[in-house]
C-alpha cells in the first residue's frame, strides 16, 4: 500500500519536516508524561509504522521518503474549510515535494455550499484531482466536474458505536447488547456488492475506514473498491465537542454565532480520567487513539490502497 499524510491545516503541511521523526530515532525515549497526547501519538504511531514499513509499504526506506501524497483539509467542520489561498499554497508545496495532492471536505451544509462550489471549480482545473467528500451533497457537487475523482470519506462508513467497544466484554452487557455492539464495530454497508456497484457506476472507486476490527473480506470480491485506511485515530463525535459554531437555532434557521472564532485551531483537550485515557478533543471532534496496528493483508497487499497517517501539530 501507499503512505499518505493527513494534514488538517496549512500550518501542519508547512511543518511536516519537524513532525516526521528520523527513521532511526528511538522515539520511546522522547515520550514523557508531560508531553501532549497528540505529540506522543505522532511519535508512537511513527514507531509502529517504522517497525512495519516493509510489510506495509514493501520498502526499508525512511518514513519521510515513503510519503506519496497529502490529504489536505479538515474533515470534521465546515467552519474550518480551507480557503482558496491555503489550497493554492498547499498545492504548490506538494508540487515542490512531488507529493500527490488530495483535498478533503468536511460535511457541508447549505450555509457553505457556495464556498464548496468555488473550491471544486478551482480543483477541477487540475486533471484527475482527487477530492474526499463526507456527505452525499458534496459528492453530487463533485460529480458535476468530470475532471475530479471523488473519494468517499469516513462520513460514509461511520456507525454509532460505543467509544470503548474494543474493551467491552459479555459481562458488561446483555448478550443481545453485546452482539449488537460487536456487529456495529465489525461491519459496514460496503460489504454489500450492491452498494459497491452503485458507487462504482457513478465513478467512485475508493472509500475510507478506520483502525477498528472491521470485517474486510469483501475487499477481495467484485465489484472491487480501493481502500483508504486512516491511522492512528478513531473519530467518535463530530460537532458535539463544539459549543460555539455548533449551536444552531432550529426555529429561526441560523447559527447563534455567525462568525466562528475557530478557537479549536489553537486548543486541544486531553481526557485524563483513568477510564477514558486515549481520548482527546481536537477541532470539533473527539478522537480515540489506537496505536496498535494489525492490518489485514487484503488491505496492505493492495498496491493502490493507502494508509492515511494523521499527524497533529
Amino acid at each position: 500500500m501507499r503512505l499518505y499524510i493527513k494534514a488538517n491545516s496549512i500550518k501542519i503541511l508547512k511543518n511536516l519536516p519537524t513532525l516526521l521523526p528520523n527513521a532511526n530515532a528511538k522515539t520511546a525515549y522522547l515520550l514523557d508524561k508531560q508531553s501532549p497526547l497528540e505529540y506522543k501519538n505522532n511519535l508512537a504511531s511513527a514507531s509502529v509504522l517504522e517497525e512495519q514499513k516493509e510489510k506495509l509499504f514493501f520498502s526499508d526506506k525512511s518514513l519521510a521518503s515513503l510519503v506519496k501524497g497529502i490529504y489536505f483539509g479538515n474533515s470534521s467542520c465546515e467552519h474550518l474549510l480551507a480557503t482558496i489561498a491555503d489550497i493554492v499554497e498547499a498545492q504548490q508545496l506538494c508540487r515542490e515535494k512531488h507529493y500527490n495532492f488530495v483535498f478533503v471536505f468536511p460535511p457541508i451544509s447549505h450555509f457553505k455550499t457556495q464556498e464548496a462550489t468555488f473550491i471544486l471549480t478551482h480543483l477541477a482545473k487540475e486533471p484527475q484531482c482527487e477530492v474526499v467528500v463526507n456527505d452525499i451533497g458534496t459528492l453530487h457537487l463533485a460529480l458535476a466536474h468530470p475532471t475530479l475523482k471523488p473519494i468517499l470519506g469516513l462520513g460514509f462508513t461511520k456507525v454509532i458505536k460505543n467509544a470503548f467497544v474494543d474493551n467491552i466484554t459479555p459481562t458488561d452487557l446483555s448478550s443481545t447488547q453485546f452482539s449488537n455492539q460487536q456487529a456495529l464495530a465489525k461491519h459496514c454497508e460496503f460489504e454489500l456488492s450492491e452498494v459497491r456497484g452503485f458507487y462504482k457506476a457513478i465513478g467512485v472507486g475508493r472509500f475510507a475506514i478506520e483502525n477498528t476490527d472491521l470485517s474486510v473480506e469483501f475487499l477481495g470480491t467484485a465489484p472491487k473498491m480501493l481502500c483508504d485506511f486512516y491511522y492512528p485515530y478513531i473519530s467518535l463525535a463530530n460537532s458535539k465537542a463544539c459549543d460555539i459554531a455548533g449551536l444552531f437555532e432550529d426555529q429561526r434557521g441560523y447559527f447563534v454565532q455567525e462568525e466562528c472564532p475557530k478557537y479549536c485551531n489553537y486548543l486541544s483537550l486531553e481526557f485524563e480520567h483513568n477510564n477514558i485515557l486515549g481520548l482527546h478533543q481536537r477541532y470539533n471532534t473527539i478522537n480515540k487513539s489506537k496505536i496498535s496496528l494489525e492490518l489485514s493483508s487484503l488491505i496492505s497487499k493492495g498496491n493502490k490502497n493507502r494508509l492515511v497517517w494523521e499527524v497533529f501539530l
